[in-house]
């Protein structure tokens, strides 16, 4: 790209905050950068005021850069280490200080749930575990996207079959049903409760035991991710666990707020 071009990216960015409300303007350049280029090739325009020109002359475009801009692509149980530190480390321990202090409501927050595939991963996990005994706690987990549609597919739970690839037989049995796609059950995707959510520009969740926000903070500048870091600290409750990406750290102050329970994983406790 020019650089006589440069101010053009900035008026798209004001162009997509002003038609789709999506304010793109604390996420990384590059990262938003290599995404519009995406729909500049698809369109065929060479550069951004052609590529302007195109979505004036068809703005269903803004729709199609908005899917290209948010991440919504996820399958089940995505790096299954993590998973089972989750299952074997942080339920357990969880469960057994709810049961130490008498409290049975339990609330889990995924940050940019995408597909859905993230929180529904989480609710098969803790069904697994409370299964024989369903009423020592209310389990409550909540799944925000800034991406209004992805949410609406996301309340339907159905897959294609490369998103649970990942999914060991016996869970794929237990908790799908198989047509020509795969819909998970209901006592499944009664648990988890979806919200169109701003991350950035919202107030976060609060009263949680476990937020999970993977593969999001990436795209986002230093300075905001200290800010969220700030945020998630204030709205999880004393000893909640905060779960990154593979490629996501605590940085700064931030550091100084959680204590790793798997540095490999990303897996972090409240102090």
């Amino acid at each position: 790209m020019e650089l006589t071009e440069e101010p053009w990216f900035s008026v798209l960015i004001k162009s997509m905050l002003k038609e789709r409300g999506l304010d793109l303007s604390q996420y990384r350049e590059k990262c938003m950068k290599r995404r519009i280029d995406v729909r500049l090739r698809a369109t065929g325009a060479h550069t951004y005021p052609e590529y302007m020109a195109f979505l004036k002359k068809d703005p269903s475009e803004y729709d199609r850069l908005f899917d290209t801009l948010t991440i919504n692509v996820t399958d089940f149980f995505r790096d299954k280490i993590a998973y089972r530190v989750i299952e074997k480390e942080v339920i357990p321990e969880l469960l057994l200080s709810k049961k130490k202090k008498g409290m049975k409501i339990i609330r889990i927050w995924s940050a940019g749930c995408a597909s859905g595939a993230e929180p529904y991963s989480l609710a098969i996990l803790f069904h697994q575990i409370l299964e024989k005994r369903p009423g020592d706690f209310l389990i409550s987990i909540y799944a925000t996207d800034i991406d209004k549609k992805v949410i609406e597919k996301a309340k339907m739970a159905e897959y294609e079959a490369g998103a649970v690839s990942k999914v060991d037989g016996k869970i794929l049995n237990r908790y799908f049903n198989r047509d020509l796609k795969y819909t998970l059950k209901e006592e499944i995707k009664q648990m988890v409760k979806f919200k169109r959510h701003d991350l950035i520009s919202e107030k976060p969740l609060s009263h949680l035991d476990i937020i999970m926000c993977r593969n999001l903070l990436i795209y986002f500048s230093r300075n905001l991710q200290v800010k969220l870091f700030n945020r998630f600290y204030e709205g999880l409750n004393p000893g909640g666990y905060l779960v990154l990406g593979k490629t996501e750290s605590l940085g700064g102050d931030a550091a100084e707020l959680f204590k790793p329970i798997s540095i490999r994983e990303r897996i972090y406790q409240k102090r």
